[in-house]
């Protein structure tokens, strides 16, 4: 990685080094060292807000959430991932969009929020079906039986069906 880093840096390839860079953290992420995780994500989003990669601006956000996240910081982590979300939805960007939200449900859950947790996901599933977004749909699934629900996506159903029952009501 280094390698690869120190070949964009000399060519100029600003968006394969905020690329690099994001890839190193990851590996330093698994390693539980979040510090210098943190340091090369907070290079990449500087790199992507040079460059003006919104998309890429967006993902190091939501990036850097999860190591506040790893790190117990909830606050800080919710911070990341509403200026993450505002990027995405600047842009038009659902699929984004959708995985922030998820995120940010997960923040709800951990920070006892769960009835704020379930509508932030129930929005996710709602927005996911019908864009037929498959990462989020697929992380939806996965968060199911976690939270005591049916297996797949037939819980998500369920509670969506029943919200537009009380609505109409």
């Amino acid at each position: 990685m280094d390698q690869s880093l120190k070949i964009q840096q000399e060519i100029g390839d600003k968006s394969g080094e905020g690329t690099t860079l994001n890839n190193i953290s990851l590996i330093h992420k698994a390693r539980g060292d979040y510090q210098t995780a943190l340091k090369y994500l907070e290079q990449s989003l500087k790199i992507r807000q040079e460059i003006g990669d919104k998309s890429g601006e967006g993902a190091m956000l939501n990036n850097i959430s999860q190591i506040y996240k790893a790190q117990g910081d909830y606050q800080t982590t919710l911070k990341y991932l509403e200026q993450s979300l505002k990027i995405w939805q600047e842009i038009g960007d659902i699929a984004g969009s959708c995985i922030t939200l998820c995120n940010i449900g997960a923040n709800y859950y951990q920070n006892n929020k769960k009835d704020k947790a379930m509508q932030t996901w129930l929005e996710v599933y709602q927005t996911a079906k019908a864009m037929n977004l498959t990462q989020a749909l697929e992380a939806l699934s996965n968060l199911a039986p976690k939270l005591n629900m049916p297996e797949g996506l037939e819980g998500w159903e369920t509670l969506a069906q029943q919200m537009a029952q009380q609505i109409k009501k």
